[in-house]
């Protein structure tokens, strides 16, 4: 075993200790607060961790309501188009041949009239290539394959993109199934924005899907409501968008070199000071990661992801430019709070010791409360089956997550080698 490797498993291992370790001994720090009634004097003595469960218990509240109303704001009564400028939906496929079917019948379903469909295969696979001409006797479908520059998603999207001259152009994946009315409605938004992200909904379908679902409510849309409200930062992915032609040429398309590119590019537009319309009506139905195995390897590879961007941003960094500044802060944030979620387990660890248990409760039902009220609504804008008992599950993710970034930042610093990890879908 190389160096390298004995130093990304050390410090790995140490350093998840050492923030398990000082959680505990901040846990167990107390804070008195003195209160005045009248003539009466109250000393409320807590522990850290009280406050920690108090202040989890806000932060999913008051997100979890603001993602509420967003939801409900946007779901009433959206616009839709069915004409106003040709679309090039881009579907970038790699060994996805059997999930490919259904991001092609929804896109082919939708309401928008001036929408051709590109599939763009890798040259090594003819499975999927096979797969593509099935659909291109449809006069709305065609297949590119990526000579450009082979080898990765960003890279299919931009040479895709490069072939077509239309007005606006999409991004979905082989797996997504997008809504018939989500392509017009976006179009609907672009006199106004020059990018408009929609909702995905992993599919809840057995118990590491509905953990993914959980976790994408939480994680994904709900842990940035704060962010939202307080900044112009949005995420433009690299599926569920669509956008103006002119904007994906002004940040010069996405980056074939990020493991994450989507999480760059967002980062670009926002650099760019390009608008981003974050829309939640008509969501688009993904798969999930069908094993733990899988979901494990996702998520590293998302960490890791994270972790390049912060890099190239910190190199990057304009101190004179305020959403250079910001960004960096952004992306700073994103890695530091996953890894402080490792320290709530030793928090949570405390109320135990200390015989607190029933602080475990504000939390936790925070958290099931916003993830079981959005199934619901979820139940009827995507069609999702009843909430079963895997949302339990949701509260022991944070530290894994924790890890999970840990793991990425050792690995990206000693012994990446810029491979990424490819989730079976099918």
């Amino acid at each position: 075993m190389g160096i390298t490797r004995w130093i990304d498993r050390v410090g790995f291992v140490s350093t998840s200790g050492g923030i398990l370790a000082s959680g505990f001994l901040q846990g167990l720090g107390v804070l008195s607060v003195r209160i005045e009634l009248a003539s009466i004097v109250l000393v409320v003595i807590l522990f850290h961790a009280v406050l920690s469960s108090i202040s989890i218990t806000a932060f999913v509240g008051v997100s979890g309501l603001l993602f509420g109303v967003k939801l409900g704001l946007d779901g009433r009564s959206p616009t839709v188009q069915t004409e106003g400028g040709t679309v090039a939906a881009i579907v970038p496929v790699y060994q996805d041949v059997q999930a490919l079917s259904r991001s092609i019948q929804g896109l082919l379903a939708s309401t928008y009239d001036d929408l051709s469909v590109y599939i763009v295969c890798e040259p090594d696979d003819h499975a999927s290539q096979r797969r593509a001409r099935e659909f291109a006797d449809h006069d709305r479908v065609h297949v590119l394959v990526n000579v450009t520059d082979p080898g990765s998603k960003a890279s299919a999207i931009n040479h895709a993109i490069n072939q077509t001259a239309s007005e606006y152009v999409a991004v979905f994946d082989a797996d997504e199934c997008i809504h018939p009315s989500f392509v017009g409605h976006a179009v609907s938004h672009l006199d106004r924005y020059d990018i408009v992200q929609g909702r995905t909904v992993p599919e809840p379908t057995g118990a590491v899907e509905s953990v993914a679902y959980y976790e994408s409510i939480l994680l994904s849309y709900v842990g940035r409501r704060l962010l939202y409200l307080l900044t112009a930062f949005r995420i433009a992915s690299s599926r569920a968008v669509v956008m103006r032609r002119s904007a994906f040429e002004r940040v010069g398309g996405y980056d074939p070199e990020m493991l994450t590119e989507d999480f760059e590019f967002a980062y670009r537009c926002y650099q760019h000071r390009l608008s981003v319309r974050e829309t939640l009506a008509y969501p688009s139905r993904i798969e999930a990661a069908h094993s733990l195995r899988d979901w494990w390897g996702q998520r590293k590879r998302w960490m890791t992801g994270y972790v390049q961007v912060f890099h190239r941003l910190v190199a990057e960094i304009n101190p004179f430019d305020s959403r250079s500044v910001l960004s960096t802060a952004v992306c700073a944030g994103t890695i530091v709070g996953n890894v402080l979620m490792l320290s709530l387990l030793s928090k949570f660890l405390v109320l135990l010791v200390v015989e607190a248990e029933a602080w475990f409760l504000p939390p936790i039902g925070a958290v099931g409360a916003v993830a079981l009220t959005v199934h619901l609504s979820d139940i009827r804008r995507v069609g999702l089956s009843r909430p079963g008992v895997y949302w339990l599950v949701i509260p022991a993710l944070f530290p894994l997550y924790g890890l999970t970034m840990v793991k990425a930042v050792f690995e990206y610093l000693f012994t990446w080698d810029g491979s990424w990890y490819s989730v079976e879908k099918g």
